[in-house]
C-alpha cells in the first residue's frame, strides 16, 4: 500500500483523494499493460538478465556459488516484485518510536485533521507540546528513526492538565455539544473524574493494523508510570472517533436516522466497550454544501462521535483490537 507522508491537506479532501489515487494507480496498471505487450520479447530478456544479476549479487555478497535452485528463487523473487510494482503495492516496515521534538510539525498537521472545521478554536501546539513533555508516554509510527511520523498514539491528563489553554477549550466546547443534547451533567461528571483524552491519528492511506500494538504499548507505559507514582490510573479515557455522516437537503426533516461510518476502522470496535457516548457535529460546517453537490442529493460530511471507555474496559478492548486488527 502506497503511503503519503503528512501535509497539510485535510479531511476536506479524504474521499476525493482517495478516488483520485484510486483512478490514477488504475490509469498506470492499464499503461504498464500495453508497454509489456508491446515489448513482450524485450521485458523477458531483461528478466532473465535480472535473474542472472540477482544470483551474481548473492553469490558475491555469501561468498560462495549458487545453484540452479537458489537461482530460481531470486528469479521468483524478482517476479513478485515486479507484479506488486505493476500493481502499485509498496512493502514498507514500519516502526514505534517515543514523540520527538522533531516530530512537532507533523503531530501538528495529524491533530489539524482530527479536529477538521473546528481546529481553529483550540491551542493545538499547546496539545502537540503537552504530548512531548511526557515523551516517555505514547509512541509515534515510523519507517526510520528521524523520519516524519506516519501516526502517533497518545493520552493526556486532563484533570492533571486543567490549566493549560487547549484543556479549557477542549471541555468548553464537548460540554456546550453535550448540553445541546442535555447529556451535559453526565459528561460533566466524566470530566471532572480522573479521565485521559486518549488521541489516536495517523496519515489517510495508513493501515489500521498499528492501532493495536500502539494501545498494548500504552497501557504498558501508563502502568509503569503509575506505579512510579506518576497520575497515569484513569479512571476514563475518552476518545473523539472521526465519522462521515449522510447529509442531505432535507436532512432538518428526515424520520429516519441518517447513515453514518467511522473514518478509522478501529472504532467501530472501540464503541463496543463504551459506557457513554454522543454525536456532534462542527461549529463551523463549511462542507456540507459542498458534500451534497459532490455527491448529488446526498453527500457526506465529516462529524465525530465522543466515546469514553472506563477503566474495567480497556484490557478487553486492546484483546479485542488484536484479534480483528492481527496483521
Amino acid at each position: 500500500m502506497g503511503l503519503k507522508r503528512p501535509h497539510d491537506d485535510d479531511e476536506e479532501g479524504a474521499e476525493q483523494e482517495l478516488l483520485q489515487q484510486l483512478s490514477k494507480g488504475g490509469r498506470a496498471i492499464e499503461k504498464e499493460g500495453a508497454e509489456s505487450k508491446q515489448n513482450g520479447t524485450s521485458s523477458d530478456e531483461e528478466d532473465r538478465a535480472s535473474d542472472n544479476d540477482t544470483g551474481s549479487d548473492k553469490a558475491s555478497g555469501n561468498g560462495v556459488l549458487e545453484d540452479n535452485t537458489e537461482s530460481d528463487e531470486a528469479g521468483s523473487d524478482s517476479d513478485k516484485s515486479t507484479n506488486n510494482s505493476e500493481l502499485g503495492i509498496v512493502n514498507i516496515d514500519f516502526e514505534f518510536f517515543d514523540p520527538a521534538p522533531e516530530d512537532f510539525h507533523a503531530m501538528k498537521h495529524m491533530l489539524v485533521s482530527a479536529f477538521g472545521d473546528d481546529a481553529e478554536e483550540f491551542n493545538l501546539s499547546g496539545l502537540v507540546e503537552v504530548i512531548l513533555e511526557q515523551n516517555a508516554i505514547g509512541s509515534t509510527v515510523k519507517v526510520e528513526e528521524g523520519g516524519d511520523p506516519y501516526g502517533f498514539m497518545s493520552v493526556v491528563d486532563i484533570r492533571a492538565h486543567k490549566e493549560k489553554t487547549v484543556v479549557k477549550q477542549m471541555r468548553q466546547y464537548l460540554e456546550k455539544k453535550a448540553d445541546g443534547q442535555q447529556i451535559g451533567g453526565r459528561l460533566k461528571e466524566i470530566l471532572d473524574g480522573h479521565t485521559g483524552l486518549l488521541i489516536n491519528e495517523r496519515v489517510i492511506n495508513m493501515p489500521p493494523q498499528v492501532v493495536a500494538p500502539m494501545l498494548r504499548m500504552l497501557a504498558e507505559e501508563t502502568q509503569r508510570a503509575t506505579m512510579a507514582g506518576e497520575p497515569f490510573d484513569f479512571e476514563y479515557y475518552l476518545v473523539l472517533a472521526p465519522m462521515y455522516r449522510e447529509v442531505s437537503e432535507e436532512d432538518n426533516h428526515r424520520r429516519t436516522e441518517p447513515l453514518a461510518a467511522y473514518a478509522h476502522a478501529e472504532d467501530e470496535f472501540i464503541e463496543e466497550f463504551a459506557c457513554f457516548k454522543f454525536d456532534y457535529r462542527f461549529s463551523r460546517s463549511r462542507r456540507v454544501a459542498d458534500a451534497r453537490n459532490s455527491f448529488a442529493d446526498t453527500g457526506l460530511a465529516p462529524s465525530r462521535r465522543c466515546l469514553v471507555i472506563p477503566r474495567a474496559n480497556f484490557a478487553p478492548l486492546i484483546k479485542r483490537l488484536e484479534e480483528v486488527l492481527a496483521p
